[in-house]
């Protein structure tokens, strides 16, 4: 990967060249690089990942409702697998979810309490992946 490649060069190549301030930007640079290749390297397959449960929740409350508009909302798939295609479909399931967390949390059933736990489970799930896990600088 390119991002990846550039973090090394920067290290191996330029870093030794320069000192003091100079060093530290060459060095917080080659930081920003590894980050974007650590996002890049995953964004596909989180996105896919993430479409896919989100899919699985909207069947189930169409299904707990009875809501063929739920349904519905959870067809398409992911075989554009451009960044750009499969972040469009994530927010419109993102948005489609929302509603259905709305309704989830104005139904006091057992059924309902259920799906809410599934949904915050998937939400702490999306935002664990898309921490940057080397962002300690």
């Amino acid at each position: 990967m390119v991002a990846a490649e550039l973090a090394t060069r920067l290290r191996t190549d330029l870093m030794a060249e320069l000192t003091g301030f100079r060093a530290n930007v060459a060095a917080m640079g080659a930081e920003l690089l590894d980050m974007i290749a650590e996002q890049w390297d995953g964004a596909v397959a989180n996105l896919v990942s993430e479409n896919k449960a989100i899919r699985a929740l909207l069947r189930r409350g169409g299904e707990l409702f009875g809501d063929s508009g739920l349904i519905e909302s959870a067809e398409g798939d992911d075989s554009d697998l451009r960044i750009s295609s499969l972040e469009k479909e994530n927010e419109r399931l993102r948005h489609a979810l929302i509603g259905l967390h709305e309704r989830v949390e104005a139904d006091a059933s057992e059924a309902a309490r259920q799906l809410e736990d599934s949904i915050w489970d998937l939400l702490r799930r999306s935002v664990e992946m898309r921490r940057v896990g080397s962002a300690n600088f």
